[in-house]
């Protein structure tokens, strides 16, 4: 019998006509050094205009505690006793189903309000399912009054990013990975932070971020078009497909070689700093119950 071979580092990917190719379009974002002895936090060499992670900066959010559990070393999964308190809540849901030979571009995507108990109901059936409902930029004022105070607002964290304190947008997501949100850039600054299960992002520079999005975007529509909403275009068909292609495909035959910045993966009390402008792809990976939490801030 053969030996297994060597395990191959993180950004090392395996095809089976090349030796391992160091993937260095998307560098591994480093992370800032956060201390919060006596409460009084410190964050060194922060910079407003790069991305910054924070590792395990929430734990104390009381959602990551009170929304999940985690048994041994299995995956998150949801507290639904308590969960099901507030299951009447409506909700914005995304629904998609797979095609039959797996290919992005014809993919059906739908989006409708739904109590928060349907979602409840899939993310607790099977893993493997032929659809995928999930919960996106839900706002926090929308939440009942319990959930919304299971989702303080990090007032203490802001001013530490050189932000006025100013947030005026949130959002809630959940659902069961594999889950994505293809390119896209925020109007203004945002903290976004994982209560359960990963997350992968990549992060482009402006100005990267845009060249890329033109790219595909002429290829599919001509000129013209903006991407600082989660509009329907950008998450099925052509667009969307090009997009995660620009991002994630790291075959060299295949890959864009302007897509170049920094990535992330976030776990549950991770923290990432996105700064103004810069645009972003986000993946759920793993298994178990996926959830994030983000503010907008100026």
């Amino acid at each position: 019998m053969p030996k297994p071979g060597p395990l191959l580092p993180r950004h090392w990917i395996r095809r089976r006509d090349l030796m391992p190719v160091r993937n260095t379009r998307f560098r591994v974002l480093q992370n800032e050094q956060y201390l919060d002895k006596k409460k009084q936090l410190s964050i060194t060499n922060f910079k407003s205009d790069y991305p910054a992670v924070f590792k395990k900066a929430f734990l104390d959010i009381p959602a990551i505690e009170k929304w999940f559990q985690k048994l041994s070393e299995r995956p998150e999964e949801l507290n639904t006793a308590y969960l099901e308190q507030y299951g009447n809540a409506i909700v914005p849901l995304e629904l998609t189903r797979v095609s039959t030979n797996g290919s992005a571009r014809n993919q059906t995507f739908e989006r409708f309000e739904a109590p928060l108990s349907l979602l409840l109901q899939h993310m607790s059936a099977a893993e493997t399912q032929d659809t995928s409902l999930y919960l996106a930029q839900h706002s926090l004022a929308d939440l009942p009054a319990p959930l919304q105070e299971d989702l303080p607002t990090p007032s203490l964290f802001l001013p530490h990013l050189k932000a006025r304190g100013d947030i005026y947008a949130s959002s809630l997501w959940m659902g069961r990975p594999p889950t994505r949100t293809p390119l896209h850039r925020d109007p203004n600054p945002n903290i976004f932070v994982q209560l359960a299960g990963k997350k992968t992002i990549r992060l482009m520079k402006p100005e990267v971020g845009r060249g890329v999005y033109e790219i595909v975007r002429q290829k599919v529509h001509g000129a013209g078009g903006d991407a600082n909403m989660r509009g329907e275009e950008m998450m099925q068909g052509g667009e969307m497909e090009g997009l995660e292609d620009a991002v994630w495909n790291d075959d060299p035959e295949v890959k864009m070689a302007d897509a170049t910045g920094v990535e992330t993966t976030l776990r549950s009390g991770d923290a990432l700093y996105i700064p103004h402008g810069w645009w972003h792809a986000v993946r759920g990976i793993g298994r178990g119950a996926n959830a994030s939490v983000n503010w907008w801030f100026r």
